[in-house]
């Protein structure tokens, strides 16, 4: 037990943080496709919601503040700007429901977005490659799928070991 600031070792709590690594690369990467989308007038988060609502197989707006990770009132303040710009509108889907859908403009601006991305992906590709790149997104995953299990179970630990978590 740690009685006093001079008895933590901030080095060490900083180089083994998995927060710390994840925010860090989050970081950086959100930058390196930032420039790559600033000439379109979006950062990367706009473009992620554009392309999962291009991608047409979210039933709800739950279905995809779900799949980015993000809570509801976080997705409605992100689709506003898109709204407004355009590039979306939203569609009654029967009941409370309304989706969001690219309009003809948003259509255009997501083939924009794919070749900006592919150019900014490659870059990444490139200088990891194939077996790098399919490394990190196991990774990744396996973190993320971590933090979802301590997420549903209030963050008590699981008898889960590692090997039940890569799978």
């Amino acid at each position: 037990m740690t009685h006093s600031l001079d008895d933590i070792d901030f080095i060490e709590m900083g180089r083994t943080c998995l927060g710390h690594a994840a925010r860090r690369t989050a970081n950086l990467l959100t930058r390196h496709y930032n420039r790559h989308m600033s000439s379109l007038g979006l950062e990367l988060t706009q473009t992620q919601l554009l392309a999962v609502i291009a991608d047409g197989s979210a039933r709800s707006a739950s279905d995809i503040a779900r799949y980015l990770g993000i809570d509801r009132s976080t997705l409605a303040r992100n689709l506003k700007p898109l709204e407004a710009a355009g590039l979306i509108t939203r569609q009654d889907t029967g009941g409370r429901k309304v989706l969001p859908v690219l309009t003809r403009a948003g259509e255009n601006k997501v083939v924009e977005i794919h070749q900006r991305w592919e150019q900014a992906q490659n870059e990444l590709s490139n200088i990891l490659g194939p077996e790098g790149a399919d490394a990190v997104r196991t990774h990744m995953s396996a973190l993320r799928k971590a933090a979802h299990i301590l997420e549903e179970n209030d963050g008590r630990p699981t008898p889960t070991g590692p090997d039940d978590i890569s799978k």
